[in-house]
């Protein structure tokens, strides 16, 4: 893999001034990094007009009220200590020998002074960095100091799905410095090697033949699997054994009543019925109830209107229809519209439909072979 950066080495050490005096020296090491970052006389490679990179990556920003030449002479006099330094952006990717799709780790280190005015602003990094795909990516982070100088870190884990040399264009980070901000840019030509899974040299790849099956230990999961299904399958079988012995140890269902007897049952009932409200609700249910049992038809889902038209289709008596739909309007009005009933007039109430379902019993009662006869 084309991934590591090596710091730039200097081609001469560097050279020492023990004959000036150190508030003299330390005032030109001050100058010749203000010019470093700053100076727009520098040559080109070397932040020498406005725009080019200068020493690792750095942009060059003009300057007021300096003169060209004065300051290429005094740069090139005083700038050979610094140049020294180690470039201030590297870029490392592990590992090596990837193939396509394989996740690689690229890890971008920043040397900065450690004075700065606020954190280096690395990229703000989308979904991928070139044509390489970013898997993942983390903040980044100072990781040392020292020395006047900090190492600034950041992480990304990259994968790449096309073989050979994929580049990694250059990034910009920016570095606010008290001066002003400044670009540092990743290493020019920056790739990833990345080798393809099918053999190089074939066309026409075949695949390999199948092997024989080849058994599979259990192994331990596969045991605790069947034990916890078996205990499943037991607990199921016992409950149902259980359900089906409560089934059989329960009473036995009471019958129910004839429909006459189970509406006089509940009128029974309801003599004791303090409220008017429930007492018609429990009325009009249980006459609905009986009527849906004593001529086959969903009285209790049905409204007052529609158990008139059922009646009327049935051939009932038109009297006992107009009194059955008035008892249940009556018994609406106070379920619904809350229309105040006295007691007395509630009990009146109660017994007109004991009345009601007593001429229906007896209008649907099965005639004798001599009154037939007699009606004709």
């Amino acid at each position: 893999m084309n991934g590591v950066i090596a710091p730039w080495a200097p081609s001469s050490p560097r050279p020492s001034s023990p004959g000036l005096p150190p508030a003299i020296r330390e005032k030109r090491e001050r100058f010749v990094s203000r010019e470093l970052f700053h100076s727009p006389s520098l040559p080109a490679g070397a932040g020498g007009r406005p725009g080019e990179k200068g020493v690792g990556g750095y942009e060059g920003r003009p300057r007021r009220g300096r003169g060209a030449g004065a300051g290429t002479l005094l740069l090139f006099l005083l700038a050979t200590p610094v140049l020294g330094q180690q470039a201030p952006v590297t870029v490392s990717l592990a590992p090596n020998g990837l193939t396509v799709g394989d996740h690689a780790q690229a890890t971008i280190s920043l040397r900065v002074p450690a004075d700065l005015v606020d954190a280096p602003r690395f990229p703000v990094w989308g979904k991928t960095w070139g044509e390489v795909e970013i898997v993942e990516k983390y903040e980044p982070a100072k990781v040392s100091e020292a020395g006047g100088t900090a190492v600034w870190e950041q992480r990304l884990v990259l994968a790449a799905f096309k073989p050979g040399r994929v580049p990694l264009p250059p990034a910009r980070i920016a570095i606010p410095l008290k001066t002003g901000t400044v670009q540092a840019t990743t290493p020019a030509g920056l790739t990833i090697d990345v080798q393809s899974v099918i053999p190089q040299g074939e066309k026409d790849p075949k695949p390999k033949p199948a092997e024989a099956l080849r058994p599979l230990p259990l192994g331990e999961r596969f045991w605790w699997t069947v034990a916890g299904l078996s205990a499943v399958c037991l607990l199921g079988a016992w409950m149902l054994y259980r359900q089906s012995r409560r089934a059989t140890d329960a009473p036995a269902a009471v019958p129910a009543l004839p429909p006459l007897e189970e509406l006089a049952a509940e009128l029974d009932r309801l003599r004791a019925e303090p409220s008017m409200i429930a007492m018609h609700t429990r009325l009009s249910l249980a006459l609905r109830r009986y009527l849906g049992r004593r001529l086959p038809f969903p009285a209790v889902e049905s409204t007052s209107s529609e158990i008139q038209r059922q009646l009327l289709s049935r051939r009932m008596p038109g009297p006992l229809v107009r009194q059955t739909v008035e008892l249940l309007r009556a018994c609406d009005l106070v379920k619904f519209a809350r229309q105040e009933v006295g007691e007395a007039q509630a009990r009146e109430r109660a017994e007109a439909a004991r009345r009601i379902a007593g001429e229906f019993e007896t209008h649907l009662a099965p005639r004798e072979p001599e009154a037939l006869e007699a009606a004709g």
